[in-house]
């Protein structure tokens, strides 16, 4: 199928790392970007897409969700991580229906794709069977999303109380792998033919075992991903020395992400260790400001990875506790580095600068052109220009939010929501036209997430859940991360 996305306003980076707003039609062949220009003629057999009046921008790039998870969204959103952990990752994860993860993570890639989203490095954590994770990959796959599906591996505990237990970790040891590398099989890392689906690999254990003697385990893993071939290997980061722990162990590489990093912002020397061993070894991070500040994880470092020349894109985290929009990560992130600089003006009895180190503009490339580069994706996705893949976003700028604002960087970042998002196309394909979604049919959608929901809650009522953590929190209440 041949689009001409005519008369828009594009705004985008361009791949030499110039913010740029240009008039331009956008003719897109098949799955790529063919032309950006002043006035493309078209023949009759091109369908065209008006855009007068309308912003023209990359496709936005998650570099860290749990999509799945939108089985629980709504359920979450005032917990702690600590909290979190072990209600979520410890409890209810574990016992998560192959139809409950299906729905949930074809809902969450629909409510990445509705607010513009077209790119997700999913860390998928609830890999609990072979058939949650093909469940997993098939409804990624039907949603129309470009995914980076990374299966952890690990398995659920068994126990938790007054000992850990993984009695089931020899078995699924066995068969994720078996998973992966069946996955791999099919087309060298490509779990769709056209290369929308990639394989990636999620990897937490040696936060969980970080016994020395379990290393060779570690590395062993870390190799045997890099052979499928895995396009990225992701991990948490929270506090702790974990990037050089990693470092040392020979794992870094750039295609390392690291989720969060809340650690660095400790790191404020110039010549800091662990912030030259992201730069040094290409490292990225994949920054996830709203839940960070609520979750109490640390304090977001992603304009600071920008300053010091690390890779950073931004990410919603948990589907059950954030939208699943980049529109709120922008905000929070700018605010936050915004706020973080006054605060040291006041305490320090600075000179007030005479303008923002960081503007709207910054916060829009982490979640395009950024994201894109954190993936190791750049030369593909992340900007409107021609040879790029067609993942683009059109939004109405005439509609309530929008109407009167000339810079669509701004625009963007301080004041569009999902409601904004007129158009959507992944690889080519729209899957978002005229403000709803259109490769598939959100009604049934929601009308299965509603009731399989309401199933889980059921299984796990909030004061279940809560007895679950006031005797976890009595045994350990400094719980380190």
């Amino acid at each position: 199928m041949t689009y001409l996305l005519k008369g828009g306003l594009v705004a985008t980076w361009t791949s030499d790392n110039q913010p740029l707003t240009l008039l331009a039609d956008v003719l897109v062949e098949d799955a790529t970007i063919v032309r950006v220009d002043k006035q493309i003629d078209v023949g009759p057999n091109v369908q065209v897409v008006d855009c007068t009046g309308k912003w023209i921008i990359p496709g936005m790039v998650d570099t860290h969700r749990h999509t799945w998870m939108a089985i629980m969204r709504g359920s979450q959103g005032d917990w702690l991580l600590t909290e979190y952990l072990v209600k979520n990752s410890w409890h209810e994860q574990g016992d998560i229906t192959v139809p409950e993860i299906r729905i949930g993570q074809l809902a969450g890639c629909l409510d990445a794709l509705n607010s513009g989203v077209t790119t997700i490095l999913d860390h998928f954590h609830a890999a609990n069977s072979p058939e949650h994770a093909d469940a997993v990959l098939e409804a990624t796959i039907q949603s129309g999303a470009r995914v980076i599906l990374s299966m952890s591996r690990q398995s659920a505990p068994t126990q938790v109380f007054p000992h850990f237990e993984f009695a089931n970790e020899a078995a699924a040891d066995k068969w994720q792998w078996e998973k992966l590398e069946e996955w791999a099989g099919k087309g060298g890392g490509q779990l769709t033919e056209d290369g929308r689906v990639l394989l990636g690999f999620a990897y937490d254990l040696d936060m969980f075992n970080p016994d020395p003697a379990l290393m060779p385990m570690h590395q062993a893993a870390i190799k045997r991903a890099r052979a499928l071939p895995a396009a990225v290997i992701t991990s948490h980061v929270v506090s702790g020395p974990r990037i050089l722990d990693w470092k040392k162990a020979g794992f870094l590489g750039p295609d390392v992400v690291f989720s969060h990093c809340n650690v660095l912002f400790q790191h404020t020397e110039v010549d800091d260790e662990m912030w030259n061993a992201m730069k040094e070894h290409k490292c990225s991070i994949a920054s996830t400001p709203a839940d960070e500040l609520n979750m109490a994880h640390g304090n977001p470092v992603a304009l600071e990875a920008v300053d010091r020349g690390v890779k950073c894109g931004l990410g919603i985290d948990c589907a059950s506790i954030n939208g699943g929009d980049l529109f709120t990560q922008m905000k929070v992130a700018l605010g936050w580095a915004r706020g973080r600089r006054n605060e040291e003006v006041v305490n320090k009895k600075l000179q007030p600068p005479q303008y923002n180190k960081h503007n709207a503009v910054d916060a829009f490339r982490l979640a395009t052109l950024g994201g894109a580069e954190a993936l190791n994706l750049s030369n593909t996705i992340g900007t409107i220009e021609a040879g790029k893949k067609a993942d683009i976003v059109v939004l109405d700028a005439d509609s309530v939010n929008l109407a009167g604002i000339r810079d669509p960087f701004k625009g963007v970042v301080f004041h569009a929501t999902d409601a904004d998002v007129e158009l959507v196309m992944v690889n080519g394909e729209i899957v978002k036209k005229n403000g709803k979604l259109c490769k598939i049919e959100w009604g049934p959608v929601a009308k299965e997430l509603r009731e399989r929901a309401e199933a889980v809650r059921e299984r796990w009522p909030d004061a279940k859940l809560d007895e679950l953590w006031s005797k976890y929190y009595a045994q350990d209440p400094n719980m380190k991360l």
